[in-house]
């Protein structure tokens, strides 16, 4: 390809091209620090937790959180009632939640001292000018470079590819997000993450709710004890699972859409809804970004790949967060920030490798986890041993009346060291992260259960699941 030859190239200390978790909050530490910092982001400012995932999405089980414990306040004594029109409520909150972080972020990114925000869509050329980022703007076009660039782009939803999707619109993750009505039944083509919180959201909602899992097994990468304690939780909600079904075509009648089904053993049928969600997992971003002018590699799904420096095939540019290929984590991404940001100004020669990684799932009650479940445990070959406590042994669980769920740790039998730890129970995610600090001190399991936690607090489970080890 012919080198691109612009008449004028600005030279920085740093281009971020995109303004994701890692990649704006590396601009807006490195900028104060007296670098030159170039930072391009076409729409989402913040990047897309603030606007179309973790934040929103956890707005919305906040607030269908109340309909949840309107509903149950009979059964601990009181009489509540809740008027007017629930979602719209949830999304004015969430859109006012959203505007308002994003608000802070523009002026975040157009005050800042050394800080250049381009609002445009950046994507690279090949220029003897070295690694050159073409920014389109409303007024026109600029062309930046950088001794160090990051790639910070995030992703989008991954769209299932079915038979008749150009007539029957399907909700994704992010469309779902601004209905100004209720679903009178939502099918949900998914059975992770995503597709669970909304499940739990739009029932809680007074949706009828349907999840249809291609596969034969609800959340195939947990325990069979966690995942089934989940799946129960959700149908007593009042969710529908259907197992081992995939959507094949879709169709209109009347109100109705239609979704032709076939299951595994070949068997078709029709399943109806007036609306459909796909919750199938995210996608790359990255085609539009010209990769290939400047011999970025990327993989099979689209995802830079990166090594544990968090550098790209070429030198001097890095990926951070969602764009290489995961972990979907917005705390990921956050670290990604802070192991380059030791790296550009102190040298340290951080990498990502052993990186132990937390996740949360926000349905209600949540499930914190971090480390090996005990399949992964009982792979490795290590002597383990399983401990578990019912959420309803739990006293704060009691006092603030949501005992389902319960607490799950994996140990080394030998050493007493924690392998994995779960909690899916009353601020799980929360329970999990006092474990991970733990695990990362080297402290044994007899030795956390033995700490003095105030009483009542969720965290004084880990008292009552450790004792006697």
């Amino acid at each position: 390809m012919t080198d691109f030859m612009p008449e004028k190239v600005e030279q920085y200390d740093l281009v971020v091209l995109g303004g994701g978790k890692g990649g704006k909050s590396l601009a807006l530490a490195l900028a104060p620090m007296g670098y030159k910092v170039c930072l391009i982001e076409a729409k989402m400012l913040g990047g897309s937790c603030i606007n179309v995932a973790c934040i929103p999405t956890k707005t919305m089980v906040a607030g269908t959180r109340l309909v949840y414990e309107a509903g149950q306040a009979r059964a601990r004594g009181f009489k509540l009632s809740l008027e007017g029109n629930n979602i719209q409520a949830v999304i004015a909150r969430k859109r006012q939640v959203v505007s308002s972080m994003v608000e802070t972020h523009e002026k975040l990114f157009t005050t800042t001292e050394n800080l250049t925000f381009l609002k445009g869509l950046g994507s690279f050329v090949a220029s003897s000018e070295g690694t050159v980022i073409k920014v389109e703007l409303e007024g026109g076009c600029r062309y930046v470079t950088g001794k160090t660039i990051v790639v910070n782009t995030g992703t989008k939803p991954l769209m299932p590819i079915i038979e008749g999707m150009e007539q029957v619109p399907l909700l994704t993750s992010t469309s779902i997000m601004e209905l100004d009505y209720l679903p009178g039944h939502l099918a949900i083509i998914g059975g992770g993450y995503i597709a669970l919180e909304f499940a739990q959201i739009f029932a809680r909602l007074g949706s009828r709710v349907t999840l249809l899992e291609r596969g034969t097994t609800f959340l195939p990468r947990e325990d069979r004890d966690i995942a089934d304690c989940v799946q129960k939780i959700l149908q007593e909600e009042g969710v529908e699972i259907l197992f081992d079904v995939k959507a094949e075509k879709l169709s209109l009648d009347g109100q109705d859409k239609v979704i032709h089904l076939v299951d595994g053993g070949g068997t078709t049928s029709e399943f109806r809804a007036t609306d459909i969600l796909a919750a199938t997992g995210r996608a790359s971003v990255n085609e539009a970004l010209n990769l290939a002018v400047v011999g970025i590699d990327v993989d099979s799904r689209g995802f830079i790949k990166v090594n544990e420096y968090l550098e790209t095939s070429r030198a001097g540019v890095f990926a951070v967060g969602d764009c290489k290929g995961g972990p979907f984590f917005t705390h990921a991404s956050w670290d990604d920030f802070r192991i380059l940001k030791d790296n550009i100004v102190h040298s340290a020669g951080r990498t990502t490798t052993g990186r132990l990684i937390p996740y949360t799932l926000f349905v209600e009650p949540e499930l914190g986890r971090v480390g090996l479940t005990e399949a992964e445990a009982l792979k490795s070959g290590k002597n383990i041993q399983v401990l578990t406590l019912p959420a309803a042994k739990i006293p704060r669980a009691n006092t603030e009346g949501e005992t389902r769920g319960m607490l799950k740790a994996i140990i080394d039998r030998d050493s007493k060291e924690i392998l994995g730890f779960a909690a899916l129970s009353l601020y799980g995610g929360e329970i999990a992260s006092a474990v991970q600090v733990a695990m990362l001190a080297g402290m044994p399991c007899n030795r956390l259960g033995k700490i003095v936690f105030s009483h009542p607090t969720m965290c004084e489970s880990l008292n009552l699941l450790f004792q006697g080890v």
